[in-house]
């Protein structure tokens, strides 16, 4: 570790502003971000901003820099509030997020992704391409092959390490402006923290800590702002079609840079805790007009419109930006002063009380998702679909639990069938057993449901749209249809016809389907017929003769080894030394034998597919999935409340055996004198400088 500590303290803004010639750190280069070489945009002259500067390095000799930071209680978050320096501000940032702790953990990993990856592509590129020129534009930076190179990289460095999220909406816009005042490795880990600690849940496909902080917001509401929660009620009016983007954005893009970036200096000291005290600010300040609109898109103008007023157009004159400046003010004086009670701790409990409520809504918004990108519905209606997708995902959760996949596996398949279908259930073979059917059942039953599976699946496995489809040629269509599915799936060698061995095997699980769903028919009769009938297609009436009488056998049903008996007969009839030298079945002619055969006929048509429940009884489609995905998105959610609640102190681990603990200690780690500052210094008016 003490080997790392000189090349890190290298990568830092505070040793550069605070070097001396006799050393011991010596930095040429500056260090900073897009910033550098394309200007801030600061909301403070240079003549303040310097003097901001002095004022830091003045803190840092006195309390220490970077990994050794103090923070002073009542001086530091003063000092934060009046806005950073620019030089400073991507240092600051780490710091208080804790992703500087990550970076000295894991220094030189940014690069090593890039340069294992640099001849890959991440499966999150396209959508990464698509938003890189959506970031910031009014940034100068980002119409350059530079912004958008720095911007690239950072995201799918990302998308690298963390592939289970890869890239979402709005990374980009939060990236783009961490790369104005941070280095790509800042940035990065920068992005680390934020994504996986300050905001979990807010950056993935489904939102769900996102859409929990809405449900939180609206609590808030009610309680510190209810008439307006009255007036929405009454209304219909939704509060996150306007706050839901002020959350995901945490503000950039809805407030001018210069103040977007003051709410977050405010945002890496205070935690998420101060995104709710601003949405609280904007809507109290525009109260009464809120208490008279009509609907969503009335609240979308109000809130529009106050925006606007913050607006800072190039050529604005300084009477103008003071005045703007002091809507600015006066709103983080709101947060901070009338909503001061919104702590951490309440926000928490919040999400603990309401973190259930939004799981109908994530499984609702995905499987909507998922059941538009189904092209071929197989002629199943919208109720028997969403039923084939509460059965798919759920075998997927309770399959694989330690994966996030999409597509099934065998062992996934045979717990969809199980739940599915009444022949699947598991066969439990007793060693103490005398009969020879439980495990002659099990190898059959084991066989049928991997050939279903070898049919059913592409080449990454089954998807949803393959079972749809799938399950379609079983359940939908006509005796034509259906008799081509039989063909396929038993036709092993891709011909014209099925042969022998395909019929011994046809026959067999036939049989065994039969037996287990105890058909009002002689089971054993109808596939005797079955096999006579296809015999007779390509062989003489002597040969069909002697094949009949090797299917012959004076047995009960209620015989123990009835089942295993009647397999080997067929095994010998159709395989054996006197089998037939050749059978021949060619579609057309399996479609006549079914027609002709009614017992089979009526069980390939009707009495098979009705063994697949796509109907869900009244108590089971009220429950939809939400028993599948709740532990899933508990666990989530737990890791959600915990993490939020953020620390203001933060202390690196310095022995080698906690380097992993470090990352984990930096972003959890809390002290008592820092909640204390953080309560009394909220109750304080909020200062600009």
């Amino acid at each position: 570790m003490k080997e790392c500590l000189r090349p890190f303290l290298t990568t830092c803004k505070s040793e550069e502003l605070l070097q001396t010639p006799d050393g011991p750190i010596h930095i040429s280069e500056p260090i900073g971000g897009l910033g550098l070489q394309f200007g801030y945009k600061s909301d403070a002259t240079e003549e303040k901003d310097d003097k901001k500067t002095q004022s830091w390095i003045k803190y840092f000799q006195e309390n220490g820099r970077n990994l050794t930071l103090t923070k002073k209680p009542f001086v530091f978050s003063k000092m934060v509030r009046i806005g950073l320096p620019n030089a400073l501000r991507g240092e600051i940032w780490e710091m208080c997020s804790g992703s500087m702790y990550l970076r000295f953990a894991n220094l030189g990993l940014y690069d090593s992704i890039l340069k294992n990856h640099k001849d890959e592509i991440s499966l999150s590129m396209d959508d990464i391409e698509k938003d890189l020129h959506r970031s910031l534009p009014e940034y100068a930076a980002y119409q350059t092959t530079e912004g958008i190179d720095r911007l690239r990289r950072v995201l799918t460095a990302y998308s690298w390490k963390n592939p289970e999220i890869g890239y979402c909406q709005a990374m980009n816009i939060v990236t783009s402006s961490l790369l104005i005042y941070m280095t790509e490795e800042q940035a990065f880990w920068t992005l680390n923290t934020l994504v996986d600690h300050l905001c979990p849940g807010y950056y993935s496909s489904s939102m769900y800590g996102v859409l929990l902080d809405q449900v939180v917001l609206e609590k808030l509401v009610e309680k510190y702002i209810p008439k307006i929660t009255e007036h929405f009620k009454e209304k219909e009016i939704q509060l996150s079609v306007a706050c839901l983007p002020w959350f995901l954005t945490l503000f950039i893009n809805s407030m001018p840079l210069p103040f977007a970036f003051r709410i977050l200096d405010c945002f890496f000291m205070e935690g998420p805790k101060i995104i709710f005290q601003i949405a609280l600010a904007v809507l109290k300040t525009h109260e009464k007009e809120l208490c008279s609109i009509d609907d969503d898109s009335e609240l979308l103008v109000v809130v529009k419109n106050f925006f606007a007023s913050l607006n800072l157009p190039e050529g604005t004159s300084e009477e103008e930006y003071a005045k703007k400046f002091g809507i600015f003010r006066q709103l983080m004086s709101s947060a901070y002063t009338d909503f001061d009670k919104v702590t951490s701790a309440k926000i928490t409990k919040y999400r603990k009380e309401n973190e259930l409520k939004i799981i109908g809504g994530v499984e609702s918004f995905t499987k909507r998702n998922a059941l538009r990108r189904i092209k071929n519905t197989a002629n199943f209606g919208p109720e028997e679909i969403s039923n084939i997708y509460d059965y798919f995902f759920g075998a997927l959760y309770y399959a694989n639990r330690d994966n996030d996949q999409a597509e099934m596996d065998l062992t996934a398949f045979t717990k969809m069938l199980e739940n599915m279908t009444t022949w699947a259930k598991p066969i439990n073979v007793n060693s103490s057993d005398n009969s020879q059917n439980a495990q002659v059942i099990q190898e059959v039953s084991g066989s049928f449901i991997l050939r279903l599976f070898n049919y059913f699946k592409s080449d990454i496995g089954i998807t949803l749209a393959d079972a749809v489809g799938k399950l379609g040629e079983i359940l939908r269509g006509d005796i034509m249809s259906k008799a081509a599915f039989y063909f396929s799936l038993y036709n092993q060698d891709k011909s014209q016809h099925l042969n022998n061995e395909d019929l011994h095997t046809m026959a067999t699980e036939l049989f065994w389907l039969m037996t287990t769903l105890e058909v009002d028919f002689d089971a054993w009769d109808t596939i005797r017929n079955f096999i006579l009938l296809s015999t007779e297609h390509s062989n003489d009436t002597e040969v069909v003769e002697k094949l009949s009488s090797l299917l012959t056998l004076d047995m009960t049903p209620h015989d123990s080894s009835f089942f295993a008996k009647h397999v080997l007969m067929i095994h010998n009839a159709l395989m054996g030394p006197d089998a037939p030298p050749v059978i021949e079945i060619t579609l057309p002619s399996l479609r006549m034998i079914i027609l002709t055969e009614d017992r089979l006929d009526n069980f390939i048509q009707t009495i098979f597919p009705a063994t697949f429940k796509l109907e869900k009884e009244v108590v089971e489609r009220q429950k939809g999935l939400g028993h599948e995905i709740f532990e899933a998105l508990f666990i989530e959610g737990k890791k959600l409340a915990n993490n939020m609640a953020y620390p203001d102190h933060l202390t690196p681990t310095t022995n080698e055996e906690g380097n992993n603990n470090s990352q984990r200690r930096s972003i959890t780690a809390t002290s008592n004198h820092s909640s204390h500052t953080s309560n009394h210094s909220s109750r304080e008016d909020y200062e600009i400088i």
